[in-house]
């Protein structure tokens, strides 16, 4: 399997590829112009996904007992 086709194993992995999955342009070597206000849209979406998500897997746990 190719290194960018498996899945990440690291929490570093997985940040990296969060990242460069939202953010294209994180992954280039490119100067590429970038809006700031679009930029701080898409980080407030992914900060509320991932506490929507922390939350979840919390409330998972506590029913499930684990």
């Amino acid at each position: 399997m190719a290194q960018e086709n498996r899945p990440p194993r690291t929490f570093v992995e997985w940040v990296l590829h969060l990242l460069e999955e939202r953010f294209p342009w994180l992954g280039t070597e490119e100067e590429i112009e970038v809006s700031g206000a679009d930029t701080i849209d898409q980080l407030t979406d992914l900060h509320r996904e991932l506490k929507r998500r922390h939350k979840t897997c919390r409330r998972n746990a506590v029913k499930n007992g684990w």
